[in-house]
C-alpha cells in the first residue's frame, strides 16, 4: 500500500487523475487497478523469492559473480552450460566459462582447467632446455610415444578365432556366432591416452608421428609432477575432454596423463600454478 500512496501523490491534481476503488462510485477505477498492480510488483509479490524490490535491486551486484549469483540457470543458458544437479559443480563450471579471456600459454590453460574444478597441471613439450648458466643448451623434446598407446580399432574382434567371445555373439539370429558385427568391427580396443579431436564417429585418432621434429607440437596434462597421473571423475570425463579441446592451441595434440577410474570432485580444491 505504501507504493500505491506514493503513486497517488505523483499524479496531477484533477478529477481524471484520481484513482478510485472499483467498488466506489465514479470514474478512475482503471487507473486504480493499474497503480495497484504496479505497487504489487514493487512490494515484492512478483519478485523471485518474494523479496522486496528495493532489497532485490540493492543486492543485484551479487549476480555478477559465479559464486554468489542468484540467477545460476540464466547464466548457464548464457554460456551454453548443462546443469549437473550439484550446485558447487555448476558454479565452478560457470566460473571457468566466465573467466575465459583468451590465451594459449600453459599457465592460462592450466588455470582454466583448475577453475573448472579439475586438479590437473599442464606441462610443455620439452624435458630439458636452456638453463641460466648454459643458454646455448638445446631443448630436448619429450617423446610422446613414451606416454601413449597405439590406437587400436577392434576390426578383428569377431574373426574366426574369436567367435566364442560374448561380444561377438549378441546378434546371432540362428544361434551361430557371427563375424563382422558392427559393434565389434568399430570397437576402440584400447585407451590411446591422447586426443586430437572428437566427433560422433568411432574412428581412432591418427597415430603419433615418428618424426622427432613433430614432437614439439604436443602438450601434456597430468599431475603436478610430470609423469604422474591426475584423477578426474569418470562422470566428468566428457566435460573435461571437451574443455581441453576448447582451450588447446589448434596446432597441438594433447597427451592426457589422467586416471578416470575413480577420482572424486573436490569442491574445495584451490587452483594454483607454479
Amino acid at each position: 500500500m505504501l507504493f500505491f500512496r506514493i503513486f497517488q501523490h505523483l499524479l496531477p491534481d484533477g478529477a481524471p487523475w484520481r484513482p478510485r476503488d472499483p467498488g466506489a462510485p465514479g470514474q478512475g477505477f482503471h487507473l486504480w487497478r493499474f497503480l495497484k498492480g504496479l505497487a504489487k510488483g514493487i512490494s515484492g509479490t512478483d519478485i523471485p523469492g518474494g523479496t522486496d524490490a528495493r532489497a532485490y535491486i540493492d543486492a543485484v551486484h551479487a549476480d555478477a559473480f559465479p559464486a554468489t549469483t542468484r540467477e545460476l540457470p540464466e547464466w548457464q543458458r548464457q554460456f551454453g552450460l548443462r546443469a549437473t544437479g550439484v550446485t558447487a559443480t555448476d558454479r565452478q563450471q560457470l566460473a571457468a566459462a566466465w573467466a575465459e579471456e583468451g590465451g594459449q600459454s600453459p599457465s592460462y590453460i592450466q588455470g582454466q582447467l583448475q577453475a573448472a574444478g579439475f586438479n590437473v597441471y599442464v606441462h610443455d613439450w620439452w624435458s630439458t632446455g636452456p638453463t641460466p648458466g648454459d643458454l646455448n643448451a638445446p631443448y630436448v623434446a619429450r617423446d610422446p610415444h613414451d606416454y601413449t598407446e597405439v590406437p587400436l580399432i577392434g576390426t578383428n574382434q569377431c574373426d574366426a578365432v574369436t567367435l566364442t567371445q560374448p561380444q561377438c555373439t549378441g546378434f546371432s539370429f540362428d544361434g551361430t556366432p557371427q563375424a563382422g558385427q558392427p559393434q565389434c568391427d568399430r570397437f576402440l580396443a584400447n585407451e590411446p591416452g591422447y586426443i586430437v579431436n572428437q566427433d560422433f564417429s568411432q574412428a581412432a585418432p591418427p597415430p603419433i608421428p615418428d618424426d622427432p621434429l613433430t614432437w614439439p607440437y604436443f602438450m601434456y596434462i597430468g599431475g603436478s609432477t610430470f609423469g604422474t597421473e591426475a584423477a578426474v571423475p569418470p562422470t566428468r570425463r566428457a566435460e573435461f575432454e571437451r574443455l581441453v579441446l576448447k582451450l588447446r592451441p589448434l596446432h597441438l595434440w594433447i597427451v592426457l596423463l589422467i586416471d578416470y577410474s575413480g577420482g572424486t570432485f573436490d569442491a574445495t580444491f584451490s587452483p594454483a600454478f607454479d
